[in-house]
């Protein structure tokens, strides 16, 4: 009988240990567990304790989203669709909020398409008195010769007054200006 009450205790254990979420091994079953369909990961930024992604939908765009690392696990924290809000020629942009841990705030994350080939360089600015985001962002290209664009705002604010976009060719040269005044909230 102690046998009998030791294997179910154990079985019981067992079982109950495996229903606890710790998380995942990896990025992709973080993201498959969540039931987000994605044809690829395109692009991973580490912050910290905090890794945002850019991945490919099914219908061929861009979402962004934030998974935590968690010891050796990761765990899904929020993501998003990316619509290209613009039509411009040169230069497309969206942003989506990213909660980082850190600070339990949202954050804006600006992403976009370089599709003027002479652009080497982006820079986003903020308009206004606040300075959430002054900085060259990150450009990426991708395996299909694809020039993404992405920055991560500087500082926490609940203001968005717009931005302005700047970008430069391989020599410093000014080529492509672009002011978003709307708010963005």
């Amino acid at each position: 009988m102690k046998k009998v009450i030791s294997l179910l205790g154990l079985s019981l254990f067992l079982l109950l240990s495996g229903c606890i979420d710790n998380g995942y091994k990896s990025i992709e079953a973080t993201i498959r567990s969540e039931g987000i369909q994605n044809e690829q990961i395109l692009y991973k930024e580490e912050l910290n304790n905090s890794i945002i992604l850019i991945y490919e939908n099914p219908n061929g765009g861009a979402d962004a989203g934030i998974v935590y690392k968690v010891g050796n696990k990761y765990k899904w924290s929020f993501g998003g669709g990316v619509s290209f809000l613009s039509n411009e020629t040169d230069v497309t942009w969206s942003w989506v909020n990213i909660n980082t841990k850190e600070e339990e705030k949202q954050y804006q994350f600006y992403i976009g398409i370089v599709k003027e080939q002479s652009i080497s360089k982006l820079h986003i600015k903020n308009l206004g008195m606040s300075q959430n985001i002054d900085k060259y962002a990150e450009i990426v290209e991708l395996s299909d010769g694809t020039k993404l664009w992405f920055a991560l705002q500087d500082k926490y604010s609940n203001d968005q007054p717009g931005f302005i976009l700047n970008g430069f060719d391989k020599d410093g040269k000014s080529i492509f200006h672009y002011e978003a005044e709307q708010s963005i909230n």
